[in-house]
């Protein structure tokens, strides 16, 4: 019976340790979105975002897509018809906000880009960055 007691509040303890720690490492803010793993030439994509976060007051934000040379670190956003790079939203109580970002790969651009988002509500901020090789079209 003793050693049934042990078991259980080792258990119990285990369990709300865990889910304590589970809930300390959760980001506040995060970006998620599945990126390409190439592009070729002349390619269309709406690239779709979803933001996910912790804060339970209305507020606004806002999330950015900035489109970049991965060789020469200028910005292709023009280029590439990135018409959309700015959206804000707002955040409600455990409701995640999903938009799309539409872009086109010229048609001449050869060589790798960089997918940057950064979104942030406040003070409190998430970015991802990815890199993106550009296949010609066969």
């Amino acid at each position: 019976m003793k050693l049934n007691c042990i078991a259980l509040l080792s258990t119990l303890f285990c369990c709300v340790f865990f889910t304590n720690l589970a809930t300390a490492q959760q980001k506040p803010l995060s970006i998620h979105f599945t990126t390409p793993t190439k592009m070729y030439q002349g390619e269309s994509l709406k690239l779709k975002v979803l933001v996910k976060h912790q804060i339970k007051k209305e507020q606004t934000g806002h999330i950015q897509l900035a489109l970049i040379n991965a060789e020469t670190k200028q910005s292709v956003d023009g280029w590439f018809l990135n018409f959309f790079p700015f959206q804000y939203f707002t955040t409600i109580a455990n409701e995640d906000f999903e938009t799309e970002f539409p872009f086109t790969v010229p048609n001449d651009f050869k060589g790798k880009f960089i997918i940057e988002l950064v979104a942030q509500v406040d003070t409190i901020q998430d970015s991802i960055r990815v890199t993106i090789p550009t296949w010609i079209k066969h």
